[in-house]
């Protein structure tokens, strides 16, 4: 509803009286001062032009400037340049400044530039710090650069120290780093200081370092050194002999290595051998197996070259299974060459082995290419599976397959299991399966066991026990 005409001209009158009354009162409080004044046009204008050089002298600014506060320091793009210049106080500083802060890369990477910084100008202090927080779960870079740097003026103190840590893992890393360093420059009394380290660790991370540079420098030195050598730091000299050695001149290092008189020496540096020249010439490393008498040892390195050879050329690893040389082998061979081909390409690793001919061979390699592709793809694995009309083919992988999947869906793999045909390999799957489910869910591998209706009673007497 409108209001009245009377009330509306009663409240417009007493705004006017009211506001010609409050203006002088207004004025005589608020007199503005001079620089409150209102702005002329001329002077409105003469804020919002950019004037001349020439203007500026004629018209000078009736107000002094305001202060303009100085410019702020400009920030380092670069912050190993600029933490390679602090001091150690301010080094210091800055790390007492990140305690608190939550560890991520950046700030870890921050701490491992200061103790970098730290190590130049006092790498005793660097060393100890980086120490105990390798010993409180820190990160091992720390005291690498630490070690390392003490190293470069005083090793033998420097490996004094490490070997008192209480902490092996600081220990190790430590010692490691120093006899590196130590034996870049003198790798012959680095060696000689290896004894006085505590046995074990200690003695083998050492030798190692030192073993691969000395066989760097001098390797008949090394090699000398070696020999004299008893034990695992003998077995940890010549890996590192062996792996350097090899890389150049394979068959000289294979003669030395038949030459030493201990059987774990010769075994253990020909597994190293066999690797590292399959990887440059698998023919010729495959035909030095045959000039290696003994049938373990021979069999130890051509498992060995298998292992490296059928990761880097699976199909070339399967057809050399067809070899007289491997033939004595195959049945060791055929399951890991199945299953590195099966991780690259296992539809066609699934066909090369159901063509294998002999059923035993064929059985593993089948095995192993079951639970290589259940690990990658298990729906198409299943697939796979469903498409094999051979019923013998088809139980060797459903139980490789159940077996595999076993692990995370074990209710899964029991169904699978239980349409096996063959009856020793439905009891082994299915012993296997219910056994584990037992551990983790009793009730439910329980109430698999009794729903059945194609369980053989005997063995579902067997899996209730």
């Amino acid at each position: 509803m409108k209001p009245p005409i009377a009330f509306l001209l009663f409240c417009a009158t007493g705004f006017a009286i009211g506001y010609f009354l409050g203006i002088p009162f207004n004025r005589s409080e608020q007199t503005p001062s001079p620089r409150e004044k209102p702005l002329t046009i001329k002077e409105r204008a003469e804020d919002f032009l950019v004037l001349t050089p020439e203007a500026r002298e004629a018209n000078p600014p009736s107000e002094p400037p305001r202060s303009v506060p100085p410019p702020r320091p400009p920030v380092s793009s670069n912050p190993a340049n600029a933490i390679s210049k602090l001091s150690l106080p301010e080094v210091l500083a800055r790390l007492e400044g990140m305690n608190g802060l939550v560890a991520n890369a950046e700030t870890d990477e921050m701490e491992q530039m200061l103790v970098n910084r730290w190590s130049k100008l006092d790498p005793i202090g660097a060393a100890e710090y980086a120490a105990d927080s390798v010993a409180q779960g820190g990160s091992p870079r720390l005291l690498q650069s630490a070690s390392a740097a003490w190293a470069k003026t005083d090793p033998a103190g420097a490996a004094q120290w490490a070997a008192a840590l209480d902490s092996p893992l600081a220990r190790d890393t430590a010692l490691g780093q120093i006899f590196n360093t130590w034996s870049t420059t003198n790798a012959a009394q680095a060696a000689s200081a290896i004894g006085s380290l505590p046995m074990g660790s200690a003695q083998t991370v050492a030798t190692t370092a030192v073993a691969r540079n000395f066989a760097k420098g001098n390797l008949t030195a090394a090699i000398e050194w070696t020999e004299g050598l008893s034990g695992p730091v003998q077995l940890a000299a010549a890996r590192e002999i062996v792996n350097l050695w090899s890389g150049t001149d394979p068959q000289s290092t294979a003669a030395w290595i038949m030459q030493q008189h201990s059987p774990q020496l010769r075994a253990e540096a020909l597994r190293h051998l066999a690797g590292n020249w399959v990887s440059r010439d698998p023919g010729a490393a495959f035909d030095f197996a045959k000039a290696v008498p003994d049938s373990a040892m021979r069999a130890s390195y051509i498992q060995s070259a298998m292992q490296r050879f059928s990761s880097m050329d699976p199909v070339a690893a399967a057809n050399w299974l067809s070899s007289d040389v491997a033939r004595p082998q195959a049945d060791s061979l055929v399951g890991s060459v199945s299953a590195h081909w099966a991780a690259f390409n296992p539809g066609a690793a699934a066909g090369w082995a159901s063509s294998i001919t002999d059923t035993p061979l064929r059985d593993k390699a089948l095995a192993a290419v079951s639970r290589s592709w259940s690990q990658t793809n298990p729906d198409k694995a299943a697939q796979w599976i469903g498409s094999l009309e051979d019923i013998q083919r088809r139980d060797v992988a459903t139980a490789a397959f159940s077996v595999e999947i076993a692990k995370s869906n074990p209710a899964l793999a029991a169904q699978w299991a239980n349409r096996i045909s063959d009856p020793a390999k439905l009891g082994t799957s299915l012993s296997r399966i219910v056994g584990d489910w037992k551990k983790i869910d009793p009730n439910a591998a329980r109430a698999f066991v009794l729903s059945s209706t194609t369980m053989p009673p005997d063995l579902k007497q067997r899996l209730l026990k």
